[in-house]
């Protein structure tokens, strides 16, 4: 039997983790005496990773400074472990999708552009301790769209790439998942537009998680359906 699995990115597809982000980034601005940022700009500076996201949120006169950006990335840390798990909260009926495709033997796994402790951390207070049977943020491995840290995820989930699907929110993603020959699968309800998602080169797009289930199950029987084939013509 083909193991499928599946791999989430965190912040816009599992959870929504704007307003916390939006705390401690402006807290930090206030702390360096710059201005604040609104949440639209916030959110259209995400998915590359917190050190990418500090950056775009300085202002643009201290943006090559990597030593304001260094300071700036240790006060941006310490604020948000005061409250990244305030006001986030994983989006209507998603825990009972992923609780579906446990039960159907598909294996779940998280990877995120967040830091890396962040990322476990939410996922047990969302979800639960061990709910995931990966879960990884930033690390030593580039930030997606490189597909090291997708490719890593798959062999943690003992599965091979063309029987993995990545779904997310942003072209970030989108990405990721070409570069590491995963299909994707976007969803509209996160921080990217579908236009964005569609331009990206989106397998599916979903709009609700009764859609990304049955994208999800048909990803599977298609490959499902290609090994038989496979297996039918070594025969």
């Amino acid at each position: 039997m083909v193991v499928s699995a599946v791999i989430f990115d965190l912040d816009g597809t599992l959870a929504d983790t704007m307003d916390d982000l939006k705390t401690a980034m402006n807290n930090m601005l206030k702390r360096l005496g710059y201005k604040t940022r609104s949440k639209p700009e916030l959110i259209s500076f995400i998915n590359r990773g917190a050190r990418n996201f500090v950056r775009s949120s300085l202002p643009k006169v201290v943006q090559d400074s990597e030593l304001i950006l260094d300071s700036a990335m240790e006060i941006y840390e310490q604020e948000y472990a005061q409250c990244y798990c305030e006001n986030t909260y994983a989006y209507d009926g998603m825990k009972e999708a992923l609780e579906g495709l446990k039960e159907k033997g598909i294996r779940i796994g998280v990877l995120s552009n967040k830091q890396d402790a962040f990322v476990k951390h939410i996922c047990e207070k969302l979800f639960g301790k061990g709910f995931f049977k990966v879960t990884m943020g930033q690390t030593s491995l580039p930030t997606k769209p490189d597909p090291q840290g997708a490719l890593l995820v798959c062999k943690l989930l003992g599965v091979k790439p063309q029987n993995c699907i990545m779904v997310g929110d942003s072209d970030v993603d989108m990405m990721t998942a070409q570069n590491a020959g995963l299909t994707s699968i976007g969803v509209s309800w996160g921080y990217r537009s579908e236009d964005v998602l569609s331009r990206a080169g989106a397998d599916y797009i979903v709009e609700s998680t009764e859609e990304l289930l049955d994208a999800i199950y048909e990803t599977v029987k298609k490959n499902q359906q290609k090994r038989l084939k496979g297996t039918k013509k070594e025969n």
